[in-house]
């Protein structure tokens, strides 16, 4: 196994490459329409990105075109400080998310451990950190953004998105006042998943090792984002509002504090521009999860074969276009997927997953003791997000072997 990081000298880690980079004013697709025109840059640990993006195929060429284009620049700087995921429109592999100062720090003193874990763990769902840079105009202010890997493909018929952390207090998106594309959370998850007994194994086993990981450095908060589509097949059959195709989500959520997509996110020039209606997504295509034909049972079943023969085929990623049969299960009440299946039966479907761990990057520090303090006080202190690295991991995996079964 080619080792990308064990001779990367401390320093690396540490390193900073300015530069500047110059827009004409008059330029009517300049990045700023006031003053600015002249960008101070910093690439930090340009030589350790390097190699992380070498690890997936990413060309740093291609790279520093894509975060350096006029469009990606105005993005990043119409953000604010919306920390929303924003898409590199000239790379569908990449989004970009603007980040406090804070945050970067905490991103570079966990990156060495983070790139030995990475290369220890070549399956593993953490989300992939591409850089850590700053952009500052002149005459005006500074900010700090990262780029990650995209999570879910622009073209992917993505009927459901979900953020699942494991817990249940506060984990349900308020229909009356949801909006399109918004993120669904733990209770509102009605769904189980069965695998290939070999992928299953391996997928739980990845994700054990990636919550040893977390757990090591002091992190909570972290979600499963998972996407669920139908096969390509399928696509004529679903309802035109149920295509996700233009959200994105990378290790920062693409969601504002309401828990919506950003409207920066909606709009990424690929596929089609129809949404979920969120309002509706407790019944949103229920009848068509909830039932499938035995032809469509077989045929998941021989996808499932051709992986089996291969399971560490290069060609084949955990949570990269995972097929997959579902069934509807009840809802989550108190911390506990229904082991009964839907009314009707046995029935399931086929589907296809993409999903990450995201949000990786949040300590649990002094401000996250003080919130669990608090809420322990007003409710049960299992059910709460906030709570320490090692009862977090437990609980996380734990609700991860709940959703995810084997398909015999």
């Amino acid at each position: 196994m080619t080792m990308y990081f064990k001779d990367l000298p401390s320093l690396a880690f540490r390193d900073a490459q300015r530069n500047t980079v110059r827009y004409r004013k008059q330029d009517p697709g300049c990045v700023d329409d006031r003053v600015y025109s002249d960008y101070k840059c910093k690439d930090y640990c340009p030589d350790v990105f390097r190699r992380i993006q070498k690890l997936r195929n990413i060309d740093r060429s291609d790279y520093m075109m894509s975060i350096r284009s006029d469009l990606t620049i105005r993005e990043i700087f119409s953000a604010g400080k919306d920390t929303s995921a924003i898409p590199v429109s000239v790379d569908d592999r990449l989004v970009v998310a603007v980040v406090p100062k804070s945050e970067k720090k905490a991103m570079l003193q966990m990156l060495p451990s983070y790139c030995f874990h990475l290369e220890m763990n070549r399956d593993s769902l953490l989300s992939i950190l591409y850089g850590i840079h700053y952009m500052k105009p002149i005459g005006g202010p500074k900010v700090y953004f990262s780029v990650y890997s995209r999570v879910i493909p622009s073209d992917a018929n993505i009927f459901r998105v979900f953020a699942l952390k494991g817990s249940w207090k506060g984990r349900k998106i308020n229909k009356p006042r949801a909006k399109e594309n918004s993120i669904l959370k733990d209770m509102d998850f009605s769904f189980r998943f069965y695998l290939d007994p070999l992928i299953h194994e391996k997928l739980l086993g990845q994700i054990k090792h990636d919550c040893d990981f977390l757990e090591a450095q002091g992190i909570m908060d972290y979600s499963l984002l998972i996407g669920i589509a139908l096969p390509p097949q399928d696509k004529d059959s679903v309802d035109s509002r149920s295509s996700y195709s233009e959200v994105t989500f990378p290790c920062h959520s693409p969601v504002n504090s309401n828990g919506s997509i950003n409207s920066n996110v909606q709009n990424t020039g690929h596929g089609d521009s129809s949404t979920v209606n969120s309002a509706d997504s407790s019944s949103l295509e229920s009848e068509r999860i909830s039932s499938c034909s035995s032809e469509e049972v077989e045929g998941t079943q021989s996808v499932h074969s051709h992986i089996s023969e291969e399971p560490d085929s290069s060609e084949f990623r955990l949570g990269v276009g995972m097929p997959a049969r579902t069934i509807r299960s009840e809802l989550m009440k108190a911390g506990h997927v229904s082991s009964t299946r839907s009314a009707g039966g046995p029935e399931c479907t086929d589907v296809v997953l993409y999903f990450s761990i995201v949000d990786i990057f949040q300590n649990y520090n002094l401000a996250k003791r003080l919130e669990h303090a608090y809420k322990s006080i007003k409710y049960d202190s299992r059910s709460i997000v906030t709570v320490n690295p090692k009862a977090y991991a437990s609980r996380f995996q734990d609700f991860m072997s709940m959703i995810f079964h084997v398909d015999c």
